[in-house]
Formats: C-alpha cells, sequence, structure tokens
C-alpha cells in the first residue's frame, strides 16, 4: 500500500508510454511527473513494466511508480534492427491490422492495472486522475474506477485525436467514438496538444460542459549558446517512418540537386527509422540509418547537425510532432515539408525557425534544403524567436496543467 502524506492532494498518472519506453509521450508524461509542484501533490504514474527495465529515471523525486506486468502484450510483433526492409514491412502490416481489430490492445493490463490501483487506494483517497490516449487502456481504466464508485477529478489528456483519426478504419473509430462520448460525460478536464485539436474535441462535445485546454508538447533542455557547423551540411530526421509519413519526394530533391551540382557533399541521418525505409542506390553512401535509440542520444544528433527534417503531411496536419519543439529550441534549421496551414508551419513560422516547402511542390523542396544549406556554407544562423519558444519549455506547459488542475469548478 502506498502511504501518501496526508497533507496533498493524490495524484494518478495513468499512461502506457512511460520511461524507460522510447517515446515522445513518455517524455510528455515524464514531464507531467517531473514539473508538477511534490509540495502540493503525491504523484503517483501507473503504467506497464517493460521487458528490458531499468531504474526510473532519478530525476523524478518523491514519484512513485507503479509497474504492472503486461503479460498478453505480445500478439505484436516486435521490430529488430536485423530485420530486412520486406520483413519491416510484414510486420508494419501485422501490426497494423492488429491495432483495428484489436480494440483495447492492453485488455489483459487494463484489468491488471484497474486491479492494482484499487489494491493501493480506498475510493476516497484519490483527488485526481491523468489518463493519457493513445492508448485507449488509460481512460478504460479510469472509467472502471468511476464504475467501482471512485470519485476524483479526472482530466483526459488527449495527445492525439480519437474518433477522428485519421488512419484509423470505420469500425475502430467506432469504437473510440463510444469512449469519447462517456470521457466527454465523465471528464473534469480535457487537454490536447494543439489548437486544431482543441477545436475538433469542441466540436465533437458541443452538448457537454467538459472544458477542453490546450497543453503543448515541448522541450526539456536549455536554449544552447554556442552553435557549431559540421565539415559536411548533415540534416538530421529523428523517428520512424509510417502510413504517408515517408521521405521520398525530400530524397528525390536531394538528388535533384546533386546532380545538378547545387549541393556538394551532405550527409543524412535518419535516426530511430530502422528498416521503415529503402534507400535510392545512389544515396545509400550518404544516408545513416539507426534503430530506436534512447532520448539523450537522439538529443545529441539534432544538437550536433546543421538542419532537421520535419515531415507533417497533410493527414496529420492538425498534429504538431513532439520532436518539432526540440528541433526549434536546437536553434538549428527546420526543413518542414508539409501541407499549406498545417500546425507545423504555424510554429516554426511564428519562431522564424525554418523554412518551408509544400509536400507536393518539388521546386519548393529543393529551395528548403538549398537555404538551410546556404546558412550552413555561410556559417549563418536563424534569429529563431526564443522569447516565443520559451514558453514551450516543459516546465512552463506542465505549469499551465497545473494551474489547471488547481482552479476549483
Amino acid at each position: 500500500m502506498i502511504s501518501p502524506e496526508k497533507n496533498k492532494k493524490n495524484l494518478i498518472i495513468i499512461t502506457v508510454y512511460f520511461p524507460p519506453k522510447i517515446s515522445t509521450a513518455s517524455n510528455r508524461l515524464l514531464a507531467f511527473a517531473k514539473y508538477l509542484d511534490k509540495n502540493i501533490f503525491n504523484i503517483t504514474v501507473v503504467c506497464p513494466e517493460e521487458e528490458t527495465e531499468v531504474p526510473p529515471d532519478p530525476t523524478i523525486e518523491n514519484v512513485h511508480i507503479l509497474r504492472i506486468k503486461n503479460k498478453k502484450h505480445f500478439l505484436k510483433i516486435r521490430f529488430d534492427k536485423s530485420d530486412s526492409f520486406i520483413i519491416h514491412k510484414l510486420k508494419a502490416a501485422y501490426n497494423l491490422i492488429f491495432n483495428q481489430f484489436i480494440r483495447d490492445e492492453y485488455k489483459s493490463w487494463t484489468q491488471v492495472a484497474t486491479q492494482a490501483i484499487e489494491g493501493e487506494f480506498s475510493k476516497s483517497e484519490v483527488d485526481y486522475i491523468i489518463s493519457s490516449f493513445p492508448t485507449v487502456a488509460p481512460h478504460l481504466i479510469t472509467l472502471n474506477l468511476i464504475k467501482s464508485g471512485y470519485t476524483f477529478r479526472w482530466i483526459a489528456d488527449m495527445r492525439d485525436g480519437m474518433s477522428q483519426n485519421p488512419f484509423n478504419l470505420p469500425f475502430q473509430k467506432m469504437f473510440l467514438k463510444d469512449i469519447e462520448s462517456k470521457i466527454f460525460q465523465k471528464a473534469w478536464q480535457i487537454t490536447t496538444t494543439t489548437p486544431s485539436l482543441v477545436r475538433s474535441f469542441e466540436s465533437l462535445s458541443a452538448s457537454h460542459s467538459c472544458q477542453i485546454t490546450e497543453i503543448r508538447n515541448g522541450f526539456d533542455f536549455e536554449i544552447p549558446e554556442e552553435y557549431n557547423y559540421n565539415d559536411i551540411f548533415t540534416i538530421c530526421h529523428a523517428g520512424t517512418f509510417y502510413a504517408d509519413i515517408k521521405p521520398f519526394r525530400f530524397l528525390d530533391a536531394v538528388r535533384e540537386l546533386l546532380q545538378e551540382e547545387k549541393l556538394s557533399e551532405i550527409k543524412i541521418n535518419f535516426i530511430g527509422a530502422g528498416n521503415a525505409v529503402q534507400l535510392p542506390n545512389e544515396l545509400k553512401n550518404r544516408v545513416v540509418v539507426t534503430p530506436k535509440i534512447p532520448h539523450a542520444l537522439a538529443k545529441e544528433y539534432i544538437m550536433n547537425s546543421d538542419a532537421l527534417l520535419l515531415l507533417a503531411p497533410k493527414s496529420i496536419a492538425e498534429y504538431l510532432p513532439g520532436k518539432l519543439y526540440e528541433y526549434i529550441a536546437s536553434q538549428k534549421p527546420v526543413i518542414v515539408i508539409t501541407s499549406k496551414g498545417s500546425e507545423a508551419e504555424t510554429l516554426v513560422s511564428l519562431c522564424q525557425a525554418g523554412f518551408i516547402a509544400d509536400e507536393n511542390d518539388i521546386s519548393e523542396i529543393k529551395k528548403a534544403i538549398l537555404d538551410a544549406y546556404n546558412l550552413w556554407k555561410t556559417k549563418s544562423r536563424l534569429p529563431v524567436n526564443n522569447e516565443y519558444l520559451s514558453q514551450f519549455h516543459r516546465k512552463n506547459q506542465v505549469k499551465k496543467l497545473e494551474e489547471l488542475i488547481l482552479t476549483e469548478k
């Protein structure tokens, strides 16, 4: 049993993403646990126990982490760095189908986690719960607790859209729409990550009084004062390629610029991409691809690049990839290949942090690459609006979350 301090509020964070799991989502939930005021809250994180268990981050002081085994989460196929491109694609296809047909991929864990929380806290001991989607499991656990008679204020954290997610099949959307409706009825607050998602959830919850608030992702380091240039112009993309988030137009643009002799030497790092993309033969000696790596190491790659690549196609125009904040905070120019009017374009423009290219316009993509290349060649840098950017430090976004939680309504 947990023995919380009596004069503090008990707050539970329920998530399937938390270190040591490597994910932008893990970074968000880690920041919640790290920066919420420990003088006000007793914080407990409920998350799955990872196979490669490592000690919790030592910087998370006064946080109880309840790691619960998920014995039946092996229907999904795990990727391996030794997989060929074809094997990787077959595994990805299987997992995509799995995600569509299995409504709650953490069903077994959902049940055990619910029981674990009931074993740790009485019905009157929980003041707040933050549950994080995706996956749907944390929200289902919270609904289970409400059904069991627990009373608390529920903050449903939505990192992505639910029923409106463009990658879901119709019957999966129907399932999520049902859960969404229950959230609108039962949640005290909904938090999400972009202005577009706020508007989207507001339109879906028009008949309910649940407040929807933007709590952005962000960066969690000091903005560097020193600025380095590599001997070879180096572009970095951090993260995997999936659905229509693919680097092929970018690679075509690089290939054309090399053929036109507008670029000389160039190095491209695809960090965490694994075997998700097949490289053109003529670029293989210029591209380095790694499997998923720890966040600290990925940050080193970002900091030591000359430009950073973000792919934000129309399908995710209302989303803001969490890595974009770290890209901008690194002070290196961001090459954004996106649809016009996307959230990524808006943020990069407001921060004066990069070059925007339409995803369907190869000439714009080439120009964006050349603009970044010329900064490197002339040893110049962009006048990033760090005053505007500073609001997206994780501690500032969590402070906004804390003020939301402590608002009595």
